[in-house]
């Protein structure tokens, strides 16, 4: 059975998994003055002190490594924020195919469903979660639908999800208008099920909201640091109408590569779709809000001809604003089946 190396799952998690860019990007400037171009993502330090950041609440903000640690050290202490996911893009019906048998259990099987080519533009799910009061509300729009899992009728397949005093509510325009009420003690069978093989998308409301996000972000700087990425100050751009440091991730393709080609020329068996499989373009780029350095944007865009293609920008503002969520009214909730 073919498996696609570690280090190349850094770009293909996206692609594989629906669960996981509109963002223009300015031109890569000249470093500053006595700066590397590129730096190495794991051994972040102050160069006035020579102390690690991570015992140093002193940044460089002209060192990207500096920028990165303080941000994902220091970001699980908000309140409440907004968060937005966009994507867009084309995964190729092979790499589901194998998603969905080296998943295995409820992961496959959802991955498995989808039949045919996975088509993502317009992919949209933004909401405010707030922290203090364990308090979350998400929507979301697929526009591709249920067709794009083999089910029938067309149309976009949308959906509005809340959470208030621990308990789920949740309206799916497949299921009809009216919210379906679910004690949040109950869903743990089904997180169970899923923990180990889909990764987490979207926070949870609660006190672990914020740092689900900085988790993903630093397992997925470790991940590059391990690939021989190296970081590099873009500048500093808008993001919600603040400013906010650009860093960019370089993505070591020739090394990706060849490790899939080695991974492939050992396999017993490699599917048809994916023979000869390579990655023809990738981009990480980072967004740190320069005031506070906590996470503004993060976008990831990749692009294959074996594989498909992704632009997944994940964009968080509203940092501590006051947020109102609360339950729906009891003559909008209907009984979960």
């Amino acid at each position: 059975m073919f498996r696609v190396p570690k280090p190349a799952l850094i770009l293909l998690s996206g692609l594989l998994v629906v669960a996981a860019s509109a963002c223009s990007s300015a031109a890569a400037t000249a470093a500053p003055a006595g700066q590397e171009a590129g730096s190495s993502l794991a051994t972040a330090s102050n160069p006035a002190t020579g102390n690690p950041i991570a015992g140093n609440p002193t940044v460089n903000p002209q060192d990207p490594s500096s920028i990165i640690t303080q941000a994902l050290s220091g970001g699980t202490a908000a309140k409440s924020f907004h968060i937005k996911l966009a994507m867009s893009g084309t995964i190729k019906a092979a790499v589901l195919s194998e998603a969905a048998g080296s998943a295995g259990g409820a992961a496959g099987g959802i991955v498995g469903a989808f039949k045919g080519d996975l088509k993502l533009d317009g992919t949209a799910i933004e909401g405010d979660v707030d922290i203090a009061n364990q308090a979350g509300h998400i929507t979301f729009n697929y526009p591709a639908g249920l067709a794009a899992a083999g089910g029938a009728g067309g149309g976009p397949l949308t959906g509005d999800i809340l959470v208030v005093n621990g308990t789920l509510y949740y309206k799916i325009s497949m299921t009809g208008p009216k919210y379906m009420k679910m004690d949040l003690g109950s869903l743990g069978s089904l997180a169970g099920g899923l923990t180990g093989s889909l990764p987490s998308a979207l926070p949870t409301a609660g006190g672990s909201a914020m740092s689900g996000i900085t988790d993903q972000l630093t397992s997925l700087r470790q991940a590059m640091d391990q690939a021989g990425a190296k970081a590099t100050l873009v500048g500093v751009e808008q993001i919600g109408g603040k400013d906010a440091y650009h860093v960019n991730v370089s993505v070591p393709l020739d090394m990706i590569n060849s490790q899939i080609a080695a991974a492939a020329a050992q396999a017993s068996a490699v599917p048809a779709g994916l023979a000869g499989m390579k990655i023809d373009s990738a981009s990480v780029d980072f967004w740190f809000y320069k005031d506070s350095y906590r996470p503004a944007q993060f976008e990831l865009k990749g692009a294959s001809s074996a594989i498909g293609n992704l632009d997944l920008i994940v964009t968080i503002t509203a940092y501590d604003q006051p947020v109102t969520i609360a339950a729906p009214a009891a003559d909008q909730v209907q009984a979960a089946p």
